[in-house]
């Protein structure tokens, strides 16, 4: 999921300036982590001497004046250039901007999840995102002649199905509920 939101935001930003190389866009990336948000509706990006970066912050924010993103870097020595050119600190904040939007939009996403209990000496898989735990409390030698999962499925389907070494074993009907939901059902499952 955050991978795609990731690939989302990457692309609008890819989109809105066309011309810029892959380096420009690989250091936008690099920044993501570093961007903080501020109260007053600026960011803050942590300078990286790797990146060329001469100071540990710069201040990033919007001007309803001009309808541009400024940075503090464009006050020091080819600050110029840097605002043409636009620099990797406001990609940053434009592509963290996107990316936390495309995340809260994937968690709104409904998806189905459904629970069962299989048994099976192969591999399992299904049409979506498989959690697999044993089915006994206490493993001993039996659960090696006949082990039995506990499973929990979330698909982008209503019809789960569940297989065994390739071969079909279990048809369930998902339960719709929104994504979030669904990765809260997974980390109390874990939990039990």
């Amino acid at each position: 999921m955050r991978r795609e939101a990731l690939d989302a935001a990457l692309e609008e930003l890819r989109s809105l300036f066309p011309g810029k190389s892959k380096s420009w866009l690989r250091k936008a990336v690099l920044r993501l982590g570093d961007v903080k948000e501020g109260r007053d509706g600026s960011y803050q990006v942590e300078g990286k001497r790797e990146l060329g970066d001469w100071k540990p912050v710069y201040l990033v924010w919007y001007s309803e004046e001009d309808g541009r993103w400024h940075c503090s870097c464009y006050f020091s020595h080819f600050g110029f250039a840097r605002q043409r050119d636009v620099c990797t600190h406001v990609a940053a904040v434009m592509l963290y901007r996107r990316y936390k939007k495309a995340l809260e939009k994937a968690e709104r996403r409904r998806v189905y999840v459904a629970e069962g209990e299989v048994e099976c000496r192969e591999r399992l898989e299904a049409n979506g995102e498989l959690y697999v735990k044993p089915a006994a409390e206490k493993i001993d030698l039996t659960f090696y002649t006949s082990p039995k999962y506990k499973i929990l499925v979330i698909s982008n389907t209503r019809r789960i199905m569940v297989k065994c070494n390739g071969f079909e074993i279990l048809e369930i009907e998902g339960e719709e509920v929104p994504l979030a939901t669904a990765k809260f059902l997974v980390e109390r499952w874990h939990g039990r």
